[in-house]
């Protein structure tokens, strides 16, 4: 008997072991929705019996039975698109089989595809955009933002950023509606956290995260994997049942937190990506200012700048990127700032108020920091090495990047150099370019790059190489947490990454564009709703797309299904609707 069969069956037997007990439990039954089924959907009933059996044991809410809609208001398929007056640089585009309603103030999206039904909550659990503007194909809805993914059977994450997945709703068609059976506890949030069953942990000796970053790679044993999230890997070893005690520890003062928007918003506190009472709830330690300084790994323990010494049964290391320091004359100079902890928004924000700044690198960071500055300093200056900024995006896209800036009041000096910063008193005031351009600058922010934070390795007999990493970190938590438990592994990792400006423009870009011979640029640039394609050998590499479209994310979905897009192909999909190849 496998352990689903199983834990239905504990469940059975718990609900039949006395006539008085069964009584009790109908009672129950009728006024609460305990351990009713049809509140949840088939698929979940289906795929996921075990959690299914411990949640319904434990919500005890009030059922929800309502009718959402007619029938006929779901489409079947094809796509249709109309403004969303709100947002005018998206709209609900290709909303391919969904529809959204409303259950008591709860958005909900309802999927039709080849006559079934299925239902999942209506917000994205990244950063609560709706998802009617996504995808939908082969039982998975895709956010139109970031590319989150969702199961519409289970509301399990399929595919990162977001840290939760979503409530699946049983959704029925009687006569001519569709009724949606559900709690109240399961309608009373868009997301849904995992809950944790395990409720001892072993007495061996524990995992050990070091760092709070986004990449790394895991050692102890024979595990050496580069790239996992030390949050994704806490959480995914208690998901997949690890029941060995967790540590995390890292060099900063706040628990884990979402990095990304450090660089959008730098007048905001860091976001925490869980509450201390979820750390408690999942048995993983946290803690604070603990700086890993070496790694002895036949013996299995780590040194802590403090000096004391701690055993691990297997250790992750992922400390992320450290960043690139200004090498220049002047470069120790007060003043200068770079952007990677939570520490840092703040820190530049009090002193480029009323001041001239200037933002050394153009790319993500040095931009979107830039933009972040504008209205509270008196001017604001990027120093771009290349012909356009965000040169990783293509020069058409670097252009109309630099105009719109430029419209905003943030002077973009191209193809410049730094040659050296001087000051008076210890203090930041001039940036010289090579050029002899002098700039006034009270504040300087660089933001040059990242390079991996394992240099202090090297010492500690691990062998490191030089790949790099990206937002897929995530995803390789998962996977790192699978393999230390020596459980399957399904690599479909798509590389994905996003930039939002002034919180009104966002570009999205999906796979790897390095190598690439050719591009395709549809749309307008300048107006920020177009799609390009990046070729190499007549096969798409890369997909960046700005405004409605939904091309990146249905890139990315093509690259998890291994479907290969050719040149032929874009060629006839000349409105950029990537789902006809998804079916």
């Amino acid at each position: 008997m496998d352990d689903n069969s199983a834990a239905l069956m504990a469940l059975l037997r718990k609900q039949t072991s006395t006539a008085e007990a069964d009584k009790n439990k109908e009672e129950k039954d009728k006024s609460c929705g305990m351990y009713r089924r049809e509140y949840f959907s088939e698929d979940y009933t289906q795929h996921g019996i075990s959690d299914m059996c411990r949640e319904m044991e434990y919500d005890d809410s009030a059922p929800v039975e309502e009718v959402v809609c007619r029938v006929d208001e779901v489409p079947e398929g094809g796509s249709f698109s109309y403004p969303d007056t709100q947002e005018p640089l998206f709209c609900r585009h290709f909303s391919f089989r969904m529809h959204e309603v409303e259950l008591r103030g709860r958005k909900i999206v309802i999927v039709r595809d080849k006559g079934k039904f299925s239902a999942v909550n209506g917000l994205c659990a990244h950063y609560n955009w709706p998802l009617i503007n996504g995808f939908y194909s082969n039982g998975k809805i895709r956010c139109q933002l970031h590319g989150a993914c969702f199961n519409t059977g289970t509301g399990d994450i399929e595919d990162y950023p977001t840290f939760d997945g979503l409530h699946p709703f049983n959704v029925r068609k009687i006569g001519e509606n569709l009724v949606i059976s559900t709690t109240e506890k399961r309608l009373g949030s868009d997301r849904h956290t995992k809950p944790n069953w395990i409720r001892r942990i072993t007495t061996e000796k524990p995992i050990i995260i070091v760092g709070g970053g986004c990449s790394g790679l895991i050692t102890g044993m024979t595990f050496t994997f580069y790239g996992p999230a030390a949050q994704s890997i806490a959480e995914n070893l208690r998901v997949e049942g690890s029941r060995t005690p967790i540590i995390m520890m890292t060099k900063e003062s706040i628990t884990p937190y979402d990095r990304v928007l450090l660089s959008k918003r730098l007048d905001n506190p860091a976001v925490a990506l869980r509450t201390e009472e979820f750390y408690t709830e999942n048995h993983i330690v946290v803690r604070l200012n603990s700086e890993v300084t070496s790694i002895d790994p036949p013996y299995h323990t780590l040194t802590l700048a403090d000096g004391s010494l701690h055993e691990y049964s297997k250790v992750v290391i992922a400390v992320g990127g450290a960043v690139r320091k200004l090498r220049n004359e002047g470069a120790d100079l007060k003043g200068i700032h770079t952007l990677r902890n939570h520490a840092d928004p703040a820190g530049i924000m009090a002193e480029a108020k009323g001041e001239d700044v200037v933002c050394i690198g153009a790319s993500f960071i040095g931009t979107e920091a830039a933009c972040a500055l504008v209205g509270e300093a008196k001017s604001v200056t990027v120093i771009c090495t290349t012909a356009e900024p965000v040169p990783a995006l293509g020069e058409a896209i670097g252009r109309s990047l630099r105009l719109y800036f430029e419209g905003k009041c943030i002077k973009i000096i191209t193809n410049a150099r730094v040659s050296k910063l001087t000051g008076a008193d210890g203090r930041v005031q001039e940036v010289h370019l090579v050029d002899g351009t002098v700039l006034p600058a009270r504040c300087v922010v660089a933001g040059i790059g990242v390079d991996p934070d394992t240099a202090w390795m090297a010492e500690c007999g691990i062998e490191l190489d030089k790949r790099g990493f990206v937002k897929t970190a995530q995803k390789h938590g998962q996977m790192a947490a699978r393999s230390m438990l020596n459980k399957p592994i399904v690599d479909h990792n798509v590389p994905f990454f996003w930039a939002m400006y002034f919180w009104i423009i966002s570009i999205r870009f999906a796979g790897v564009s390095e190598g690439h011979d050719s591009t395709v640029l549809r749309g307008d640039t300048d107006s920020f709703v177009f799609v390009q394609y990046y070729f190499r050998d007549n096969r798409v590499i890369a997909v960046c797309s700005a405004g409605p479209s939904l091309a990146s994310i249905q890139f990315e979905s093509m690259c998890s299904r291994k479907i290969t897009l050719t040149r032929e192909m874009v060629e006839n999909a000349p409105d950029d609707n990537l789902s006809v190849y998804l079916k």
